[in-house]
């Protein structure tokens, strides 16, 4: 069991964090940017700590502001929730450098999955069928517009890094494509800390089939 839980995380996933942790009788503590100061995962943690101004990036994106908390907090575990630093391998590297458990996957499978086109690439080479799209990062907005008119509109616009549906952009045609591309852009650098994104074919009315592995 744990002796106390830091939650890199805000909002509802924090909130659920805690409970599942006050239900197990494990302390948390709970970081914040100065717009969330009064939010109820602040309320709800039992220490909290604030981490810089508003913009994720000045925050939740800082990992070092996260790492600092944690000892000065005398935390032993890091729950990322997911979103912000979730997938960032970054944190699961500096948790192990500090002697802190990282609840989550390793920093190796991170980078093997947790960016969207690294998963594409590895379904590629294990000849998993994938929905058509780039396997690569696209900086360049009208390398971009040429490759979805090839495919076919509509297409989504997708945040290498991103989760939650941050990032992400659909365009059913040409008019649509550059201002898409620039909020894709923009919201997942403030999101994840990464600009890039990616094309996929749009699939309409699709069927959606997950299943949870723990190991």
């Amino acid at each position: 069991m744990f002796r106390k839980i830091l939650i890199a995380n805000r909002g509802e996933i924090a909130v659920r964090i805690l409970r599942a942790c006050r239900e197990l009788g494990i302390p948390t503590a709970a970081v914040f940017s100065e717009a969330d100061r009064n939010s109820l995962h602040v309320r709800l943690a039992d220490e909290a700590y604030p981490i810089g101004p508003a913009p994720s990036r000045e925050s939740y994106l800082c990992i070092d502001k996260v790492m600092e908390v944690a000892r000065r907090a005398g935390c032993d575990a890091i729950h990322p929730g997911y979103g912000f630093l979730a997938e960032n391998s970054d944190l699961p590297r500096a948790c192990s450098e500090a002697r802190i458990t990282f609840i989550g996957p390793s920093a190796e499978a991170m980078e093997t999955l947790g960016a969207k086109t690294a998963g594409r690439q590895l379904a590629r080479r294990a000849e998993v069928p994938t929905v058509p799209g780039t396997n690569d990062p696209i900086e360049d907005p009208q390398h971009a517009q040429e490759l979805a008119r090839s495919m076919g509109y509509p297409v989504l616009l997708k945040a290498v890094a991103g989760g939650g549906g941050k990032g992400m952009r659909l365009v059913t045609g040409d008019a649509q494509f550059p201002a898409a591309f620039r909020e894709a852009s923009s919201e997942a650098l403030n999101a994840f800390g990464n600009a890039s994104v990616y094309v996929e074919k749009y699939l309409e009315k699709p069927r959606h089939i997950e299943i949870q592995s723990v190991c």
